[in-house]
């Protein structure tokens, strides 16, 4: 036995197609490109992987993503290595790592591009005393949905069995992988053998955990997820932890002295907020952005650089996109994408009025978000005064509403 040692390589896998991530999934690049707080998401994933020890990273994208290395450029050769591969077709996880097989190290550690939070999960790694070099470590953490995700036999923190979505939950644990896996050249050699399918990884697992060992390594830290547009809320959560607890104005930013700023709130070089504003931490404010006289930001909103608020608007717990500019109205747990052209008096209602569960239609299918969700709007999006959005309206990118119309997806 040997004692553990840290990965220095790490596989990012950003080869999906996007294909529940509506309305932002007509974008010809990977989810996880998408701005919040300024910033690429998957850039502030390598920027903790860096911070973490990582030295070199192995980039999976698709054919047509042109944007991913566009959003990393300038990291590599400062203190951590770059490289990009393209996955042809869409063939899971298990196709994208052998495809990559030639390339990688004796022990790797595998994620997806939207956990920035990466460093708290590997910070369990502490905990583990003596391993086999030719261990597997899978992240794990509790569940009480086990349909929805690959579920861990167990027998102390020895994997006995890998199970994809279980129907019967017989031998096996609470237990879910987080998607954070340390893998090694054996496994892939084993996982080399089988033909591909969607769920070869998992399957490889549950193979490997039957004649090798596997251990699980279990992680209360935050699971951050990006397949549907609302797992940004999440993300963007985590990021607001991180926020110092009193105001951080950049010297650069224009605040007039009857604007009230309470609480974690972050605004950046050039942002002007006028008269008699009202921002609740936690909050983030980018750059240039315009907040006008009279508006009021609650708790947990984002506005991206140039977003523009012109009088008395009201936003709660929104993400608001690059260049967008809204007269006014109240935005309420939504998502609105870059460049948007929003008229006087706009309402995106975010409640049902039976306080039921509000289900968003995606891909001909109902998800349910929730009791408190308002809508997601897409890029380049025109919208005339005095219109409004029931709970659950998705919009598509590049649509023209015209004044006075009520949008409702809702089933």
């Amino acid at each position: 036995m040997t004692r553990i040692f840290f990965p220095s390589q790490a596989v990012i896998l950003a080869a999906g197609i996007n294909s529940r991530f509506v309305p932002f999934n007509s974008r010809n690049y990977h989810k996880s490109n998408f701005l919040l707080m300024g910033e690429p998401i998957i850039r502030q994933t390598v920027g903790v992987l860096k911070k973490a020890g990582i030295k070199e990273v192995v980039v999976i994208t698709s054919p047509k993503d042109k944007m991913t290395k566009k959003s990393l450029e300038n990291l590599g050769g400062k203190g951590i290595g770059l490289d990009f591969y393209t996955q042809k077709q869409p063939l899971g996880m298990a196709s994208a790592l052998l495809g990559v097989k030639r390339y990688l190290h004796d022990k790797f550690l595998v994620i997806n591009p939207q956990q920035i939070n990466i460093d708290t999960h590997l910070s369990r790694l502490k905990n583990i005393k003596t391993l086999s070099k030719n261990t597997v470590c899978l992240f794990s953490q509790s569940t009480d949905q086990p349909q929805k995700y690959g579920i861990l036999g167990l027998k102390g923190k020895r994997v006995t069995k890998v199970v994809e979505k279980p129907a019967n939950l017989s031998g096996l644990s609470n237990q879910r992988i987080l998607g954070v896996y340390i893998l090694n050249s054996d496994f892939m050699d084993l996982m080399g053998n089988f033909n591909i399918t969607e769920y070869l990884l998992e399957e490889a697992l549950n193979k490997y955990a039957s004649q090798g060992e596997v251990i699980a390594i279990r992680s209360d830290h935050p699971a951050l997820s990006l397949k549907y547009a609302w797992d940004l809320f999440s993300i963007a959560n985590y990021k607001f932890s991180q926020f110092p607890q009193t105001p951080k104005v950049h010297k650069k930013a224009w605040v007039h002295p009857t604007a009230i700023i309470s609480g974690p709130v972050v605004i950046e070089n050039g942002a002007k907020i006028y008269e008699y504003t009202l921002i609740q931490g936690p909050c983030y404010i980018g750059k240039n952005c315009l907040v006008g006289s009279f508006c009021k930001i609650r708790k947990e909103t984002v506005l991206e650089e140039d977003t523009e608020l012109q009088n008395s608007v009201e936003i709660k717990h929104s993400i608001i996109g690059a260049k967008t500019h809204i007269h006014s109205g109240f935005i309420g747990d939504s998502i609105i994408g870059e460049n948007c052209r929003i008229g006087a008096g706009f309402i995106t209602a975010n409640r049902r009025l039976d306080r039921d569960n509000i289900r968003v239609l995606i891909k001909d299918r109902l998800v349910d978000v929730g009791t408190s969700f308002g809508s997601v709007i897409g890029d380049n999006v025109k919208i005339g005064i005095h219109c409004g959005t029931n709970p659950g309206t998705v919009i598509a990118s590049n649509s023209l509403v015209l004044p006075m119309t009520l949008i409702s997806h809702q089933k």
